[in-house]
């Protein structure tokens, strides 16, 4: 049966240079048959493939069909602009999904109306979205989490706005898959060539997304290490039970 190694067998036969859209990448790791993004984090969460193609499907068409189109032709602000705080898979997911889709993503929190805010924190961040006339999506860190836990005090509970759309890609997704990832690096490249076939990266904020997006678009499974939760002497035993052939991948300018 076909296991975690088929990874790079499948996505040669879709060079970087015809992966221009989400559809594309989707497609790809749907076929992928072991883990396509593992974080050590708060906690460990391990997404299989056909699992990360649906949230990545799921968040383009919430994206796409409740934020960006004005349905009533009222002329309100049509949101393009989206900034997070969330546990780095969720992160990950988020922000990908957004780029590829044509939306840019925030390092500055200066919310203006229309913007969308996901976090996984209701407290003053959130109040000031939500003043400002941005949207708000609570979203729980825990992996296994059905619903937000506790008053929503003007947000969305983000899994139950989710779990409304469909599993697969209802919406035309723009070629700008090649540019989200440029994005996202913000300049950014490995510091070595890359092996392998699965990869460890230290979770960074700003270009963190980037980063699996890239690895994901030379067919590679990412392993992601949060290091304000996980101690440098814990490295080792992760990539080692983790199977990361390729190592600790390291991005500089």
């Amino acid at each position: 049966m076909p296991g975690t190694f088929d990874i790079l067998e499948t996505m040669n036969n879709k060079s970087l240079e015809t992966m221009s859209r989400l559809t594309h990448c989707i497609t790809a790791i749907n076929e992928w048959s072991g883990p396509a993004l593992t974080q050590y984090g708060q906690e460990r969460v391990e997404l299989g493939g056909p699992v990360v193609g649906r949230w990545l499907a799921k968040i383009a068409n919430y994206l796409t069909n409740e934020l960006a189109a004005d349905l009533f032709g009222a002329g309100e602000p049509t949101p393009t602009r989206i900034y997070t705080t969330l546990q780095p898979w969720q992160d990950a997911l988020w922000q990908i999904a957004a780029r590829a889709m044509g939306w840019e993503v925030l390092d500055t929190r200066r919310p203006l109306p229309g913007d969308l805010f996901v976090t996984n924190t209701l407290g003053s961040e959130a109040s000031d979205a939500l003043d400002a006339g941005a949207h708000v999506l609570a979203q729980p860190p825990q992996y296994l989490s059905f619903a937000w836990d506790g008053p929503l005090d003007g947000a969305l509970d983000s899994l139950a706005e989710i779990a409304t759309q469909p599993d697969a890609l209802v919406v035309d997704t723009p070629p700008l898959l090649l540019q989200a990832r440029d994005e996202a690096l913000a300049g950014t490249r490995p510091s070595a060539p890359v092996q392998g076939r699965r990869v460890a990266l230290l979770w960074d904020v700003r270009t963190g997304a980037g980063q699996v997006l890239d690895q994901w678009m030379q067919g590679r499974s990412v392993v992601v290490i949060d290091p304000h939760a996980v101690s440098p002497d814990k490295l080792p035993h992760i990539l080692t039970t983790e199977d990361a052939d390729g190592g600790l991948v390291t991005y500089q300018r």
